[in-house]
């Protein structure tokens, strides 16, 4: 007798369940990114052959005018900062003491800071409104020998990390080499002899191009 054949059936996969997980994934993504945020200080960087990574480092950046700003990512190491800064300048300017944990905390979620340590408590005492107001005329850390807070910023930086932090300085091509002078003066003042120059990647035939490099004096 011929052997009974059991007809053959397609199968049917349901494919509802991994569309769900797929938008689920891409609803995650899109909300837990984190976009890069705009320059507060525009800085047209040189040229170079080669370049380094300085996303762990506090960056000096120079504006075309020569005004001096520091920026750094990690927000407890700006905590830390503000603290060491108001323990050497508290005499000085006493209305620093007066800070409330909730100003301290809203100064760790300052990315790039540029202004003198005695406007703190004003700034510190803005809205969100006020203080994207006053970044875009930021008057610029003091570099005077005589004033040398960015020297200080730098320290409390390494105070804050126990020295384990590296130093870019980030000057636009246009400025004046005086303020960049001013700055490698300051952070020699301070004993920092080892830091890095900033610069972007050229092109195999640019003529200008030097090498970004550890600064070692």
């Amino acid at each position: 007798m011929p052997k009974v054949k059991v007809p053959r059936k397609s199968t049917a996969v349901d494919m509802t369940a991994m569309c769900d997980v797929s938008f689920l994934l891409l609803t995650f993504f899109i909300l837990t990114a984190k976009f890069k945020p705009e320059e507060l200080v525009a800085v047209d960087i040189p040229m170079s052959r080669s370049t380094k990574s300085f996303s762990d480092a506090i960056t000096i950046l120079l504006n075309k005018d020569g005004k001096a700003f520091i920026t750094i990512n990690e927000s407890l190491t700006r905590l830390n900062m503000l603290d060491q800064m108001v323990e050497k300048y508290g005499d000085k300017y006493p209305e620093l003491k007066t800070l409330t944990p909730l100003q301290k905390q809203f100064f760790s979620k300052i990315e790039t800071w540029g202004g003198p340590v005695s406007e703190l408590p004003k700034v510190l005492s803005m809205d969100g409104v006020q203080l994207q107001a006053w970044q875009k005329q930021m008057p610029g850390i003091p570099i005077d020998s005589s004033n040398n807070q960015l020297g200080d910023w730098v320290q409390a930086a390494r105070y804050a990390t126990n020295g384990d932090i590296k130093i870019a300085v980030k000057s636009d091509k246009d400025t004046n080499i005086q303020p960049v002078k001013d700055v490698v003066k300051d952070l020699t003042a301070k004993d920092i002899h080892r830091f890095l120059l900033v610069t972007t990647l050229a092109g195999p035939g640019s003529a200008d191009a030097g090498a970004a490099k550890d600064d070692k004096k």
